[in-house]
């Protein structure tokens, strides 16, 4: 490992132990929507039915890094993020500019093999952070391109991991979403991509559970979006079996995650208190600033505070609903976008033996504020 990237690491060591005992003055990690446009048709996510208008330009978000230097980890999510034409340009910007930023993370439905393999290609010969690129995947063949809505998309996504993972300075993994659509498919799906990528770890394969999100995936209106319980709970330990011990820190936390949201799917309870606001937050393609990707509750504009996240996250708004979330008043969810920090920030607070519960009031409950279909983010009041 690289000296700098060792030092950026051991920064953002120091932010997590800061975490674990207090709020961060600035976030640790970003989520970041760069875009809800998105060419796939998927059975459990509506982003694609999005048809976004004046979403964050270029010279919007090239000021938000400029403005907001002292972030550690950096999710860019979607739609599909490889649909923006200044794509390489944003996330080059990120990596050379936040010199804190030890970990970006970003998926990609894989479809734009070219595209995406010059970006990455780039983002390595940069150098910076660790780059781990997440590669979709909803099952075998038939399967995936029947959930995923696009023929031929099985064999661009294996095309682009591929091409990925001949890319020194990039980590490329498979992640599979389990569903209703999908649940008991974990183990044919690792068989066929084992096949065609014959020295497939199972630590190059990601496994998750279909969350319900109004603003960011807007599927809270979709009938059945996650897996039967008792199904996913049994694919889960397969793949915990399959996994067996830790052997790196991203196995240990992956684990840790493993372990929990098996816990979460029995009580549907938030296994530990929630970072979202604390050390994380969740930002859409117009700059409109939630505490995750499940609560619909907006916080702040970074367009009415000329990109400055630190003047919303240091809001009285931010501080106040970060208090709620801590107590468990939010929609509760254990999803990998807030998972890990939670896991890290609690690192001097373990889980109790009992699981959050979800106050009374809050139990009908699903989202507090839902976005508008296809033109913009919730307006802040």
């Amino acid at each position: 490992m690289n000296l700098p990237l060792m030092a950026r690491l051991a920064r953002m060591g120091g932010r997590v132990l800061g975490a674990n005992v207090g709020r961060l003055p600035s976030p640790l990690k970003v989520n970041f929507a760069l875009t809800y446009w998105c060419q796939y048709r998927c059975k459990t996510c509506n982003i694609w039915q999005r048809r976004p208008e004046n979403e964050l330009t270029t010279s919007e978000i090239l000021r938000f890094v400029r403005t907001n230097p002292g972030v550690s980890w950096l999710d860019v999510t979607g739609g599909e993020i490889f649909l923006r034409k200044d794509i390489e340009e944003i996330l080059l910007a990120f990596a050379s500019s936040w010199k804190s930023l030890a970990l970006l993370h970003f998926p990609t439905n894989g479809f734009l093999t070219d595209q995406i393999v010059k970006v990455s290609s780039a983002l390595a010969k940069r150098g910076g952070p660790e780059v781990v690129v997440t590669v979709s995947v909803d099952g075998d063949q038939p399967l995936n391109d029947e959930i995923r809505g696009i023929k031929g998309g099985f064999q661009r996504q294996v095309e682009t991991f591929r091409a990925l993972r001949r890319i020194r300075g990039i980590r490329p993994v498979f992640g599979m979403t389990l569903s209703r659509h999908n649940a008991d498919a974990f183990e044919r799906t690792f068989e066929a991509l084992s096949r065609v990528c014959p020295d497939l770890d199972i630590a190059d394969f990601h496994l998750n559970i279909a969350q319900v999100s109004d603003h960011y995936y807007g599927n809270a209106g979709l009938d059945e979006v996650a897996p039967d319980r008792d199904v996913a709970v049994r694919e889960l330990r397969l793949y915990r079996k399959r996994r067996g011990g830790s052997r790196s820190p991203h196995a240990w936390l992956e684990n840790v995650y493993l372990k929990h949201l098996e816990r979460y799917m029995m009580s549907n309870a938030m296994p530990m208190q929630c970072h979202a606001l604390r050390s994380s937050c969740f930002i859409d393609p117009w700059g409109t600033v939630f505490p995750c990707i499940t609560y619909s509750r907006p916080v702040g504009s970074l367009r009415d505070h000329d990109m400055d996240l630190g003047a919303i996250w240091n809001s009285p708004a931010a501080t106040t609903l970060q208090r709620e979330i801590w107590a468990g008043d939010c929609p509760q969810c254990w999803t990998a976008c807030e998972a890990y920090q939670s896991i890290l920030g609690n690192l001097l607070r373990p889980p109790s033996a009992h699981p959050i519960r979800v106050p009374k009031r809050l139990t009908a409950m699903a989202v507090a504020a839902p976005a508008p279909a296809n033109v913009q983010s919730p307006t802040i009041e």
